[in-house]
């Protein structure tokens, strides 16, 4: 089996059933939405808060390559909750895409770096 199957096959068994909502269409798919946790700070800016002092909780998202997401435009459902795609890519092997992934942030919040400079 190649890693193209192998990959596809784990994110459809055990991935989580997800809405991608983008440009007025919607599209049920398997995917892993999981919180990001302080190893990962690299995509999230590289602070640390006083914990309950400030939400900045997000997301990572794993799946499949053929259906590609949009920053600041699609919106994810999973287990009751929505999030926007703040940041996303495709993993490529060689010219190949093997599967998309994203940061998520709980959909309505704002981040830092949305908010206007003085």
């Amino acid at each position: 089996m190649s890693i193209f199957n192998t990959v596809g096959e784990t994110i459809r068994r055990y991935g989580s059933q997800v809405t991608i909502v983008q440009n007025g269409d919607e599209i049920q798919t398997s995917a892993f939405v999981e919180p990001l946790r302080y190893r990962n700070r690299i995509y999230i800016g590289g602070q640390y808060h006083m914990l309950g002092m400030n939400r900045r909780q997000k997301y990572l998202y794993i799946g499949s390559a053929s259906h590609r997401l949009t920053e600041n435009a699609s919106v994810i459902e999973s287990h009751g909750n929505k999030y926007i795609v703040k940041r996303c890519e495709t993993y490529f092997i060689k010219d190949y895409p093997l599967y998309e992934w994203a940061i998520l942030l709980p959909l309505g919040e704002r981040t830092e770096d949305e908010y206007g400079s003085d």
